[in-house]
């Protein structure tokens, strides 16, 4: 069994959408069966040495990959796989049984195509949007989220960027504006501090300020909409 051509289009499609956090679209797509491969394509970034940025950029795709699966009423089995052989190789999503949506899903999928929010929300509004396992998005404020994970390997940072994601979709979804930070993560010692004042249990991968008001020494975030091979 395989895609039908509305399924693979939509796959597609959904993930060209994902926000880019490292000024080059960082992944392909290979879809085979009922099944989509998320591969990272490395390049080198003076901004980003660690390549954290492009693990974020790989998540947010896989978030959107997810509910391109999900709307389609499949249920989305995702593996990240351990081949030295292939350690390209970010993800593989694995629809492997019907399961309708939920209406937060629809609400986050149509949510893809949505401009971004322009009011003011609440951050503890969000934080139930995220379902990837090992990560969490912790309040620290009404307009704060921070992205932690309980690791901070590759796996780790592809999860945060598909948590983070999945709460600026919820926040699209009910007209409430975001603004991703990921660029201070690059500084230990930045990271090392959250980790002290806010006494968490696990590693810093991003911030997401809410509402319309934009805080002071936010710094700078970069997210474009930037190809996928099938």
């Amino acid at each position: 069994m395989s895609w039908n051509p509305a399924e693979a289009a939509e796959i597609v499609e959904a993930a060209r959408k994902a926000p880019v956090y490292s000024g080059i679209r960082p992944w392909v797509l290979e879809l085979h069966g009922r099944s989509v491969y998320l591969y990272e394509v490395a390049h080198k970034s003076l901004h980003d040495p660690l390549g954290m940025d492009r693990l974020l950029s790989c998540g947010a795709a896989l978030e959107h990959i997810v509910l391109a699966i999900r709307v389609a009423g499949w249920h989305a089995k995702v593996v990240f796989p351990s081949d030295h052989a292939n350690p390209d190789l970010i993800a593989v999503v694995k629809a492997d049984r019907r399961q309708p949506p939920g209406a937060e899903e629809l609400a986050q999928h149509q949510a893809i195509r949505l401009p971004g929010g322009t009011g003011d929300g609440d951050a503890r509004d969000l934080v139930t949007a995220n379902h990837w396992a090992g990560t969490e998005l912790h309040r620290v404020a009404d307009d704060t989220l921070i992205v932690v994970t309980v690791g901070d390997g590759r796996p780790d940072h592809v999860r945060g960027g598909a948590a983070l994601q999945g709460a600026v979709l919820a926040a699209r979804s009910t007209g409430v504006r975001v603004r991703p930070v990921v660029h201070l993560m690059h500084r230990q010692q930045w990271r090392a501090g959250l980790i002290e004042q806010y006494e968490l249990a696990g590693f810093p991968q991003a911030l997401l300020h809410v509402g319309a008001k934009d805080p002071d020494g936010a710094g700078p975030t970069t997210a474009s909409s930037c190809a996928a091979r099938s």
